[in-house]
């Protein structure tokens, strides 16, 4: 599978003697050591699946899969003689020769027809890894169809693993996972089971270790991954079970375990409540919680808000939570704020984390936050940056807050440490709005008395995708109508911030005017002013430093 380590086996390969091809893919910011991928042959797979596979479908083309999961064996086979022709050229040369392409796994039956006597090192990673991989790409098929990335693993490890069975005499099947602890058996493998006689070599250049473990609590996105596609964890087992060189299987312990963060119904000290509302977000919820997870945040509780999903993955990964013991309210499909309030109505931590169900956050961010909120009581809310991921990267500093900023758009993310008091002062999140509920709330947090503290660090993992909410709250009418409604329900606030020269004609003629024409002159200056604001410099203004929004076309896989 693409993202799996298989570059790096290509590179040990050359390395050893093998002759990987004459034109190669060349390196890329993406990958620096070099793909190893022969250009004929991925221009040729190409080729296969453009004339096999309708565009229409929706899928991955070029990858040989499309949501119908299938490919015309018959009319593949019509193919062999071109491939023939490449074996054909690439066999004159005279020396051990090879290819590396993950799309060969589509196809490994149509060379194994072309080439006598083949060869084949078939390399898997955990698929959690591999789904992250792709989001980190930021490629756009992925940014839009995120769980592609396990379908297609799943895709191309079962044909892996049906090859692997047929030929397994002329095959090494290994965990790249695996490959750091067992680099000399791999190395060996290359020798003994496939027969080829290389000698030593400088492997330093093209092998990486880093790149092939996996983090230390990865039997809790394996867990979280399990509960949302169990299909992928059975496969994984079973590839596992067969391999050559096995991963140590530490993650299987995760698909059968209970989270140990607390939860509302079970009696228990709990300082911190973090909550996370999902609609129709499951693949990225794993995500979610698994960095809560790694946390380890003592006296935490967790809940889970489905605001009445109705998307498949998202109710499979929900009902599979709930077996693992995570905390879930169910409720009809309310949009966020009620979805928040919900979650905190029922919270019982004196301070309260809102994480959205498709961002990260950051543990040093969270334990500093709840010290300064025990140490400095006059404190209420706490935040810090964002790091970006996804379709954009980078970091996004925060100010420090004012509210005569804050008029102007949002800051400060819903991603915050605060005092539970201070939602309850305020009566909860706006249910009127549709988004921006979190500017206005903090407009209000301000109003009320309320003191802020940025911690220069950052906050969390904030994940820029398409056809987010936050995107669909920055369209045209839509970011008209919500933040005229901010305006309208702070209107005193508003208006006490015009430069003097907006308001001239209220502050020269009010005397003369009765109520009801003033307010209605005042509405007129500070719709007008704050008008032109938002749409040169407010949220998705013409100038507005919305760093947070996707930024179309902004990669392509390779």
């Amino acid at each position: 599978m693409h993202r799996s380590g298989t570059s790096m086996v290509g590179g040990i390969l050359a390395k050893l003697g093998i002759d990987m091809g004459r034109k190669l893919i060349p390196a890329d910011e993406a990958n620096k050591r070099g793909y190893f991928e022969d250009a004929e042959i991925v221009a040729f797979h190409g080729k296969v699946f453009r004339s096999l596979m309708s565009a229409d479908v929706p899928g991955h083309v070029d990858w040989g899969w499309t949501e119908e999961a299938t490919l015309d064996q018959e009319r593949l086979a019509g193919f062999i003689t071109q491939a023939h022709s490449i074996v054909n050229d690439r066999a004159r040369g005279g020396r051990v020769w090879g290819f590396k392409d993950p799309r060969t796994t589509v196809t490994l039956d149509l060379w194994d027809e072309c080439i006598d006597d083949a060869r084949y090192v078939l390399v898997y990673r955990y698929p959690w890894e591999v789904a992250d991989s792709m989001e980190r790409g930021g490629a756009e098929v992925f940014l839009k169809n995120p769980t592609y990335a396990f379908r297609i693993w799943a895709f191309y490890n079962k044909r892996l693993l049906d090859f692997y069975k047929r030929h397994k005499s002329r095959c090494i099947l290994v965990s790249s996972n695996a490959v750091p602890s067992n680099f000399d058996e791999f190395v060996r493998l290359i020798g003994t089971r496939l027969g080829f006689d290389h000698g030593s070599a400088d492997l330093e250049s093209v092998f990486d270790a880093s790149l092939f473990t996996s983090d230390s609590g990865g039997e809790v996105v394996a867990g979280l991954t399990a509960a949302t596609y169990p299909e992928c964890a059975e496969l994984l087992g079973r590839l596992d079970d067969l391999a050559d060189i096995p991963s140590d299987g530490a993650w299987r312990a995760g698909v059968v375990r209970k989270t140990e963060l607390g939860r509302p119904d079970v009696p228990a000290d709990i300082e911190l409540s973090i909550i996370v509302p999902t609609y129709n977000d499951g693949f990225y919820l794993i995500d979610a919680l698994a960095s809560i997870e790694r946390a380890q945040l003592p006296g935490t509780e967790l809940i889970v808000v489905n605001d009445g999903s109705s998307d498949p993955t998202t109710l499979r990964a929900l009902a599979g939570l709930e077996r693992q013991g995570y905390y879930v309210i169910h409720k009809p499909n309310g949009g966020l704020s009620s979805a928040r309030n919900a979650a905190i109505a029922a919270a019982r931590g004196r301070y309260v984390l809102p994480l959205d169900a498709d961002n990260r956050i950051r543990p040093d961010f969270v334990t500093g936050a709840v010290e300064i909120l025990d140490s400095e009581p006059e404190i209420g809310i706490v935040y810090g940056d964002r790091q970006l991921f996804g379709a954009s990267l980078g970091h996004v500093p925060v100010p420090e807050y004012e509210i005569q900023k804050l008029l102007g758009g949002n800051t400060i993310d819903a991603c915050a440490v605060y005092r539970r008091e201070l939602w309850q002062q305020l009566g909860g999140y706006d249910e009127e709005m549709s988004g921006f509920e979190d500017w206005e709330y903090w407009l209000r947090a301000g109003l009320h008395g309320w003191r802020f503290c940025h911690l220069p660090m950052v906050a969390q993992d904030y994940r820029v995708r398409s056809n987010s909410l936050l995107d669909q709250c920055l369209e045209g009418e839509n970011q008209r109508r919500l933040c005229h409604y901010i305006r309208k329900k702070h209107a005193e606030l508003y208006h006490s911030y015009l430069p003097w020269y907006w308001r001239g004609c209220s502050t020269v003629f009010g005397r003369f005017m009765g109520p009801q024409r003033l307010g209605k002159v005042r509405e007129v200056e500070s719709s007008s002013y704050w008008g032109l604001v938002w749409f040169f410099y407010g949220p998705g203004g013409v100038f507005g430093k919305d760093t947070t929004r996707r930024r179309k076309g902004r990669r392509s896989p390779h």
